[in-house]
């Protein structure tokens, strides 16, 4: 059992001996591991910790204020660094997810190495758990803040050394600390974002005008499912070409878009395929069936038109310690609802869909 108080207690004279007076960067993404590593080295280490949220462009709508407006009173010293354009233009036309990853680790590092001589630090503190780099071990996928754990040398590469008070616990146990540190519950509770954001929702090629529809298209989704005990829910967009075929009496459409799934206990690529479903909620034999072929995401139906270029997949997932998950069983009302807010709010989008597949044999997120 977990106890926050006797964490603390082993990790603050760990985090004095090692820092002394020296400066600390903390890197925030406005997520509860990251906010919580912050926090926790900020009540320990006070002002020689400055907590920074670098804004990539691919925040959900409106993130950066909102965790501003989180965390004024419990990290005063907060600030923003808007990198927005440079992030997006030079990511821009990607389309690999793995690629899309390490450009983006290769960016972020690169901006924090800047900001760490901009404010005379030393060490940067992030907040690396136990899932991220067990899942990159274990070539999954490549977390953006797995550095060490996979053999890269953070002083020699950029000049910081890394600290990571987090790496052993699991998102369950860091939600408890976070509770146990007073941090406000839009936080201790907030939804898991990955850290490249909104570019690995924008599933396949990046444009402006994926990440824009990905970004309302979420919105929408985590305003509906907010607050229903979920794990993790959110939605992607992709384009919608592709082609039906049969696979073993099943009608199935095939996207072009391909997702990482985990098959053998490590990562695959596979197609997004959508099937109609009489009931969601019992399709694990079609689901078992479809994942033999080369598969990773099978979406029901929820609603489609003629019009549009994106297909738009809503995700929520039911798990304890993330690394393995079933989907969520929402009730199909809820559903039929985020499904007209987002074709009534987004022209682009063709039709929206229901992620039924569990954790293995998908990945949680679709890259």
């Amino acid at each position: 059992m977990f106890d926050p108080a006797s964490f603390i207690e082993e990790i603050k004279p760990q985090l004095m001996e090692k820092i002394a007076n020296e400066k600390v960067l903390a890197a925030v993404s406005g997520g509860v591991d990251s906010t919580t590593a912050a926090v926790l080295a900020y009540k320990i280490l006070g002002e020689r910790v400055i907590p920074v949220l670098i804004d990539t462009g691919f925040l959900r709508k409106n993130e950066a204020e909102k965790v501003r407006s989180y965390l004024k009173q419990i990290l005063p010293n907060f600030i923003v660094i808007d990198k927005k354009e440079l992030f997006i233009s030079a990511l821009e036309g990607m389309w690999d997810a793995e690629e899309k990853r390490k450009k983006f680790r290769e960016l972020f590092y690169s901006t924090i190495a800047s900001l760490m001589k901009q404010f005379n630090a030393k060490y940067l503190m992030q907040g690396t758990i136990a899932a991220d780099w067990v899942e990159t071990q274990g070539g999954i996928k490549t977390q953006h803040n797995v550095l060490v754990q996979i053999g890269i040398n953070t002083e020699r590469q950029w000049g910081f050394t890394l600290i990571e008070p987090l790496a052993d616990l699991y998102k369950n146990e860091v939600r408890e600390l976070a509770r146990y540190l007073g941090l406000p519950r839009e936080i201790s509770e907030r939804q898991p974002f990955p850290g490249p954001g909104l570019l690995v929702r924008a599933v396949g090629k990046l444009t402006r005008e994926k990440l824009e529809v990905v970004r309302e298209a979420n919105d929408i989704v985590e305003r509906y499912l907010d607050n229903l005990g979920y794990s993790q829910y959110f939605g992607v967009a992709f384009e919608s070409n592709g082609k039906w075929v049969t696979l073993d009496g099943i009608k199935v459409f095939l996207y072009e878009t391909r997702a990482t799934g985990v098959k053998g206990d490590v990562r695959a690529y596979g197609n997004v395929a959508k099937v109609e479903c009489e009931d969601i909620t019992d399709v694990k034999s079609t689901v078992d069936l479809l994942v033999k072929y080369d598969i990773t995401h099978v979406l029901c139906i929820l609603d489609e038109r003629d019009s549009g270029k994106y297909s738009v997949a809503i995700r929520a997932v039911v798990t304890e310690d993330f690394m393995t998950a079933d989907y969520a069983r929402i009730p199909l009302d809820i559903l039929q609802k985020i499904s007209s807010e987002i074709l009534q709010k987004i022209p682009m989008v063709k039709e929206v869909l229901y992620d039924v597949t569990s954790k293995p044999p998908a990945t949680i997120e679709f890259e």
